[in-house]
């Protein structure tokens, strides 16, 4: 019986097929295996991994920008500071190809004659020692012509020139200019490139021919006390080279009385011709032709080298005439409405109060007359200027900081007393360049070699 039941159950196992059982090991994420500090050491090195990740992508999108068109790069070039533009020069061939380019040259200089600044020069006076004697080049812009104060720049200091209450250092074009004894210096603010031109007579003006693009000085050679029945002028020209030229040009007599004015392709100064202190007249010369002419002039327009005030007033060549035995206060304005028929106008205006100590360099772009003092004060103080509205006939004071006003200044320096100032009303930034190394030669200006720099 027992061996019948063992029989069944082998019958009865052997009919069943066996089950297979496939077992995976799921295991759990290491970091829910780990202690807590672990866990946060994970998490911090996943996050760099997925940040490096994503700075890998920004980095492969920016590869694939396209390069700033170069009309673009000119633009923006075109915006930035002269000083600058002079650095950038040696960031790349490509930037400095650009920027010495006759045609940037060009855009950069129109673009400049909207941004409307000025000049303030000054030497460390007449009784400095010679290694301290020094030409002081500062500009402001006239941006907020509104404001009651303005911020000046040191844009250059040329070492042994030194300036007389009769100097004039006018910008013209871009280019300020001075006599300094026989040397004439002429330089540009913007490069700090400075050319020192021999000259053979005390009065000597720099012009511009804005046809030929060229720039000219007028040099007064012989003197009226001669006796010669004519005067001799020596045109210099300047070119690529810096000094291009020398030609002479002579004119009937006449007796200078005034510095040189230019405006518009002429130089103007007054003088007396034929007679002496009885015919007074303004000598024109026309820079482009070289040639001299005489106008007709007031008697009041041309007196004296201190009292006789030659300006530019809106593109016309005018005239402040004053009474030099009564306060500064009431003034008539002579403007050359004619210059063929010699026929001028006149209007007579009265300030609020007198000036003391005052000149008139010309006018801003409103039309203001601008009033300047002939010194820098004797210590250190604010240096104020005024403007006068001719049809409102308001007055108002400008202050214009940065003008040698701190001590450290004057030490550094060796600043003494009767500074004499002078002030270019309308000055431009420009790049041009003149390479004293070339050749003579009617090269375009600007095409040049980086010049010499002054402190």
């Amino acid at each position: 019986m027992k061996r019948m039941e063992e029989a069944a159950k082998d019958r009865c196992c052997s009919s069943l097929e066996p089950i297979h059982l496939d077992l995976k090991l799921t295991r759990l994420p290491a970091k829910f295996l780990m202690k807590t500090h672990q866990k946060k050491l994970l998490c911090r090195v996943e996050s760099l991994v997925l940040l490096g990740t994503a700075i890998k992508r920004e980095d492969d999108q920016k590869d694939k920008l396209d390069p700033i068109p170069f009309d673009l790069e000119v633009e923006i070039l075109t915006r930035l500071p002269a000083k600058s533009l002079m650095k950038f020069q040696c960031v790349s061939k490509m930037w400095s190809f650009i920027i010495r380019s006759q045609r940037f040259v060009d855009s950069y200089y129109a673009l400049s004659s909207t941004r409307s600044r000025f000049t303030v020069t000054f030497s460390n006076g007449l009784f400095a020692e010679d290694d301290a004697r020094r030409l002081f080049i500062f500009s402001s812009s006239y941006e907020e012509e509104k404001s009651s104060s303005l911020v000046a720049k040191l844009d250059i200091t040329i070492p042994v020139v030194t300036m007389d209450y009769r100097s004039k250092c006018p910008s013209i074009h871009g280019f300020v200019s001075c006599c300094n004894g026989p040397q004439f210096i002429v330089c540009n603010p913007s490069t700090r490139q400075v050319i020192t031109l021999p000259i053979k007579g005390p009065r000597a003006s720099l012009g511009y021919d804005p046809v030929g693009e060229q720039f000219k000085v007028l040099n007064l050679v012989s003197s009226p006390d001669m006796y010669l029945g004519f005067l001799v002028h020596e045109v210099i020209t300047l070119g690529g080279g810096g000094e291009e030229s020398r030609n002479q040009v002579t004119t009937a007599p006449y007796y200078p009385v005034t510095k040189g004015l230019y405006i518009n392709g002429s130089i103007y100064h007054g003088a007396w011709a034929p007679r002496l202190r009885m015919d007074p007249v303004i000598v024109c010369f026309d820079v482009r032709y070289e040639s001299l002419s005489f106008i007709k002039a007031p008697r009041v327009v041309v007196v004296r080298e201190r009292e006789s005030i030659l300006i530019d007033y809106k593109g016309k060549l005018a005239s402040i005439a004053i009474n030099p035995y009564a306060p500064f206060q009431i003034f008539d304005l002579w403007i050359l409405e004619d210059v063929n028929k010699h026929d001028w106008s006149k209007q007579t205006f009265e300030l609020p109060f007198s000036l003391v100590n005052m000149t008139s360099p010309g006018t801003n772009k409103a039309g203001e007359i601008i009033f300047a003092p002939k010194t820098l004060p004797p210590t250190v103080q604010p240096f104020f200027i005024f403007y006068y509205n001719v049809e409102t006939k308001d007055l108002r004071r400008v202050s214009l900081h940065g003008i040698a006003d701190d001590k450290e200044f004057w030490r550094r320096y060796g600043l003494k007393h009767n500074m004499c100032v002078s002030i270019s009303p309308e000055h431009v930034e420009s790049l041009i360049l003149k390479d004293p190394g070339k050749k003579q030669g009617r090269e375009r200006l600007g095409e040049g070699v980086l010049p010499y720099y002054f402190p």
